[in-house]
């Protein structure tokens, strides 16, 4: 692709600068440029001052904070715009309201020109020109000249905007090597291979990636001596042993049939379309099970769901699920995330903004989705369903009637509750050992992993497997909290962290982007539970709160109100709940189907418990009155309780 050069040229992958006519502009001090990356960083959207601030000072900011930041901006559009009459620099960073808004062109930012040749070599892949496809994502990493992107960390230490940006990298660098592979050029493909073992060493995709292409061009033992390094340090710093993607390259190493077609989780020169959210970039963890039971599933049935609480995995295992599934459907996998979407209409048209055909134009009435979808052999996967359960329900059975090549993989709080509908409860991630294992169990594997991102000296070992015990457990296994429990590490101590994970709905809460809002604090996600929630439920829910999480029918119903200093708790809660045991069993298994409550059946009969997380919401619902509707303080700071 030929670059079009447009002054300014503002480069944010690798060293910080700004060139005009070929000439580098002098950016000024390190909190000026800092401004300029964060603006380029976001460029095309609003940076609230505030942010600003917060970008420039990490601590208190001085009482001048707000007219230092105007300074610096004016001496940046001083240099970006010489020759223009100074009330009237606002071509390339614009003013808008209570903030600043960077106005660049394709042409301009490196960050827009990679992705947008991304774009595009993904769109040559999907039409099946693969060699097209390969030179794209080949020029897509020449705008990177720092993968780290080490000065755009340093300036911005507290953006968590760094972190999904370096996945960008990795995930164009993985295609160009899958691709290189599928096209029988390794050498071509090795520098980027051998540059992303390096950087990601605990990544095991990457280096099964590596193995590979060693393989390929003829250095076997250099791969398996790769391996064994590999190795050692998964089990040095994580305490595990390589996963199945890592452990099947050894083997294809080890038996000499690197073919084409043996290449685990490559795209295919000719693989069947992706479209909307991409699949993840690594392993999961501890689900090895799971994905094997729900692939079995859809051998079986059009329609699964995958059902549980906030944060046990759910969109991540049904990701991962119609990655392995993507090759048995001829027109591949559309995945439609409705995390956003609160009626009928909208999700219909989030529905049809993935998996539709372009409209042609046409003056007669818009083709009706399962017309469009009667003749195609898809995978769609219906992502967040939990706030439009009916109409999911409905649009799913329109198509699924209407066109015979469709299956539907739902990841929902609430299952559909339809005849035909296999239904996979999802459950939180083991947090002790399997008996006879020596192995760390998933939840502290998870955990591991995770820590190692933001601090990489952690290590899973005697003096921290105690802590890393208690975390794991006190979050009863949960894979969104143990992630951000692990991401607290990195402005916090393990012991501290202990401390933390007490009151998760609380305090854990450390920066998040690149991810759904309901994502970035486990008090949004347990939030999310809350606004399934009829009056009814909500007050069966809130009067639980005056309650331990194991309980039975009789105590919920109120006739075990407790004595002496509990009597009043107890009192309240059975005023909440109390009635016919018939009808509070109905209320209660109501809130079992929207993944609030579990059911257990044992010698004593029916009982019921509530993860740790969800009862801790309960309880803050309980204190505050328990009045039907959420309370002001129950919303959550990220503000996912808002509709569109």
């Amino acid at each position: 692709m030929r670059r079009i050069e447009i002054d300014p040229q503002i480069q944010i992958l690798g060293p910080i600068q700004a060139t005009s006519c070929g000439i580098e502009i002098d950016l000024g001090p390190p909190k000026q440029r800092a401004i300029l990356a964060l603006l380029a960083l976001r460029a095309g959207r609003h940076v609230p001052l505030e942010e600003v601030i917060a970008t420039l000072w990490a601590g208190p900011s001085p009482a001048r904070a707000a007219n230092l930041v105007h300074t610096y901006v004016a001496r940046l559009r001083q240099v970006l715009e010489p020759d223009t009459p100074r009330h009237r620099r606002t071509n390339v960073i614009a003013s808008v309201p209570g903030g600043y808004r960077l106005a660049v062109n394709v042409g301009q930012l490196d960050l827009h020109a990679f992705r947008a040749e991304v774009r595009e070599a993904a769109s040559l892949h999907e039409r099946g020109q693969s060699t097209g496809a390969f030179a794209r994502f080949g020029d897509s990493l020449g705008w990177w000249r720092d993968p780290q992107v080490s000065e755009l960390a340093a300036l911005l230490i507290e953006q968590d905007d760094i972190g999904p940006l370096r996945q960008e990298f990795l995930a164009a660098a993985l295609n160009y090597v899958g691709l290189g592979l599928e096209l029988d050029r390794p050498e071509a493909v090795l520098p980027v291979a051998e540059q992303l073992a390096l950087t990601e060493p605990l990544n095991e995709r990457v280096q099964a990636r590596l193995l590979q292409t060693l393989a390929r061009i003829g250095q076997r033992a250099h791969a398996i001596e790769r391996y064994g390094e590999v190795r050692g340090r998964l089990r040095l710093d994580l305490g595990v042993d390589p996963g199945p993607e890592l452990s099947g390259a050894y083997r294809e190493v080890l038996e000499a049939r690197l073919t084409s077609s043996s290449i685990h989780h490559s795209i295919p020169a000719h693989a069947p379309p992706w479209r909307g959210a991409a699949p993840l970039l690594d392993e999961l963890t501890g689900r090895s099970a799971d994905l094997a039971a729900v692939n079995d599933l859809l051998d079986r049935y059009r329609l699964v769901s995958l059902t549980g609480p906030a944060g046990v995995g759910k969109s991540a295992l049904g990701l991962a699920v119609a990655e392995q599934q993507r090759a048995r459907h001829a027109d591949g996998v559309a995945v439609v995330d409705l995390t956003n979407v609160r009626t009928g209409p909208a999700l219909e048209r989030a529905v049809i903004a993935v998996v539709a055909a372009p409209p042609r134009r046409t003056t007669g009435p818009p083709v009706p989705l399962v017309r469009q979808l009667n003749d195609r052999r898809l995978l769609l996967v219906i992502d967040n369903a939990e706030l439009v359960t009916d109409a999911t329900a409905d649009l799913a059975d329109e198509l699924l009637r209407g066109c015979p090549g469709l299956t539907v993989l739902l990841t929902s709080r609430e299952l559909l509750g339809m005849r035909y509908e296999a239904v996979y409860p999802v459950r939180p991630l083991r947090t002790d050992p399997e008996p006879g294992s020596s192995a760390p169990p998933p939840a502290q594997q998870l955990f591991a992993r995770r820590a190692t991102q933001v601090r990489p000296s952690f290590r899973l070992d005697e003096s921290t497997r105690p802590g890393v015990t208690t975390v794991c457990q006190a979050l009863d296994g949960l894979p969104l909290a143990i992630e951000l429990a692990a991401a607290c590490l990195r402005t916090q101590r393990l012991d501290a962290l202990v401390k933390v994970v007490a009151d998760p709905l609380h305090w854990l809460r450390p920066p998040r982007r690149g991810v759904p809002s309901h994502h970035r604090s486990l008090h949004a996600a347990v939030h999310r539970s809350v606004e399934l929630l009829d009056p009814a439920e909500l007050r069966c829910f809130t009067g639980l709160g005056a309650m331990p999480a194991d309980f039975d029918l009789a105590t919920s119903a109120g006739t075990g109100a407790g004595t002496g200093a509990n009597a009043g708790t107890g009192a309240n809660a059975g005023a909440a709940l109390i009635g016919d045991l018939r009808a509070v069993q109905v209320l209660l298994d109501r809130l079992v189907d929207k993944s609030v409550l579990e059911v257990r059946h044992g010698p004593a009969g029916r009982s019921y418990h509530m993860l740790g997380t969800v009862h801790a919401m309960a309880r803050q619902l309980f204190q505050e009155g328990g009045r039907p509707g959420v309370p002001p303080s129950a919303r959550c700071s990220c503000r996912c309780h808002l509709g569109d």
